[in-house]
């Protein structure tokens, strides 16, 4: 892959360096350490669009994806600039709405303002490349050094998270808050291994349209963890035809054949605690209440949402304590 480097960046670093120079031929004997000392505050890192060339102590970091600032917010690191989540805001923990509260914005998704991240004069821009893609990443770069991520699916926060603490130099938080996740869910598996070996799960959520549900598949954020990292088994007639998207959306019609065998059902909450009226149509639906998980109370709403290490864990306590500990 080829080097990229951000313009700007690029020309600060050249003239420092060339400043040094002509120091050094002006008074002899002073030594170029300055030179020497400003070539070291830069390294290279990997990402979706290349090698890329970073400060190695960015203090002014803008999130140029829907999920950056949550995962900035688990490195602790407060962004210089988020999206505006405006009508979406009450999808967010009230800790997450504080931490981006009054934040400068670079407009809504889907809708790049690169003067407004021009105007938050960044140090490092960072984004998910399922959001940010070629056209998008030259423009950024020309305005600061930019480092795009890519995960194996959408839902591949590990692998996201992971390769933004490299860019912005937080890779000691990460592994704190990685250790933790990874002890709380070694800790987990091993204290509720009968409940998860003795059921078949399923997380659904609201389908595509009026009328469907949807599966969270091991692609997906949730998913990964249900499947993936609890290892908690779905039922035979989930499809395993699982798309990038992380999630498959099908006719209520089909719910009797794909919930065969399943014995507990998670389906997601609002931030707040909350039941979405898209949601609660599938779990009033007739077909839904008849199925045998429905009829034991096996169905349980969870309201944390994934992004990072830090959010996982919280997910895996609210499994631990509002279902396996009931079951």
């Amino acid at each position: 892959m080829r080097a990229i480097r951000s313009s700007s960046f690029g020309s600060r670093v050249i003239a420092a360096a060339a400043a040094a120079v002509v120091g050094a031929m002006l008074m002899t004997g002073c030594s170029s350490s300055s030179a020497d000392s400003e070539q070291t505050d830069v390294r290279t890192v990997a990402s979706a669009y290349g090698d890329i060339e970073v400060p190695v102590s960015p203090q002014r970091v803008v999130a140029a994806s829907y999920d950056t600032p949550w995962q900035l917010m688990s490195l602790g690191v407060k962004p210089a600039a988020v999206q505006d989540y405006g009508k979406w805001i009450s999808e967010f923990t009230q800790e997450q709405q504080a931490f981006v509260d009054g934040l400068p914005t670079i407009g809504p998704f889907g809708e790049m303002n690169f003067e407004a991240i021009a105007a938050a004069d960044p140090d490092i821009i960072v984004g998910d490349a399922d959001e940010v893609d070629q056209a998008a990443f030259d423009r950024l770069s020309g305005i600061a050094p930019t480092v795009i991520v890519k995960g194996e699916s959408r839902g591949d926060w590990k692998t996201i998270t992971t390769e933004i603490a490299e860019a912005i130099g937080k890779t000691d938080v990460l592994e704190s808050t990685r250790t933790a996740y990874e002890t709380n869910l070694e800790r987990v598996r091993g204290e509720y291994a009968d409940v998860i070996a003795n059921n078949k799960w399923i997380h659904i959520s609201l389908g595509d349209a009026p009328g469907a549900f949807s599966v969270q598949q091991p692609t997906g954020a949730i998913g990964n963890l249900v499947v993936n990292e609890l290892g908690l088994a779905y039922g035979p007639g989930v499809p395993t035809n699982y798309t990038d998207a992380g999630y498959e959306s099908y006719p209520m019609e089909q719910l009797a054949d794909i919930m065969n065998g399943v014995t507990v059902v998670l389906y997601p909450l609002n931030a707040d605690g909350s039941t979405s009226a898209a949601v609660q149509a599938v779990l009033d639906d007739n077909l839904f209440t008849r199925l045998p998980a429905a009829q034991a109370g096996h169905v349980f709403g969870l309201q944390s949402s994934v992004t990072d290490f830090v959010t996982a864990n919280g997910w895996l306590n609210e499994v631990k304590t509002k279902v396996f500990a009931t079951l």
